[in-house]
């Protein structure tokens, strides 16, 4: 496979508005934003299949709800039935569940991407 370049910003950089783009959703909405990063961090780690993850079920709310939530968006949205949703309102506000849910799409569209490029699917 030829590589576009050797960091995934590299490559962006090849389109600046792409760049400056991805920069934008990496600063405040990946790395930012009003849900807990470390829930987020989770989430990032169970998209890149990170075995310490995998098993969610170990996990309890509101961390297992939103990898739940982030199975659901990567696999199968109709996972996202009502008790979910219940237990996602119980544990985040809406614009942390906005927040959450915008965080868990941009990073799987970025593993995703960085993987058919080349590369790792996170730094």
């Amino acid at each position: 496979m030829r590589r576009l370049g050797s960091t995934a910003d590299e490559i962006r950089a090849l389109v600046p508005d792409a760049l400056a783009s991805w920069r934008y959703i990496r600063e405040n909405v990946i790395e930012r934003g009003v849900a807990d990063q470390r829930i987020k961090e989770l989430c990032y780690r169970y998209l890149a299949n990170d075995p310490e993850v995998l098993e969610f079920a170990r996990f309890n709310d509101p961390a297992r709800a939103a990898l739940e939530w982030a199975d659901a968006i990567a696999y199968d949205s109709d996972r996202a039935g009502a008790e979910l949703w219940t237990r996602l309102h119980n544990c985040f506000s809406d614009p942390e569940l906005v927040d959450l849910g915008c965080a868990i799409g941009f990073e799987l569209g970025e593993q995703h991407w960085r993987r058919t490029v080349g590369l790792p699917p996170r730094d």
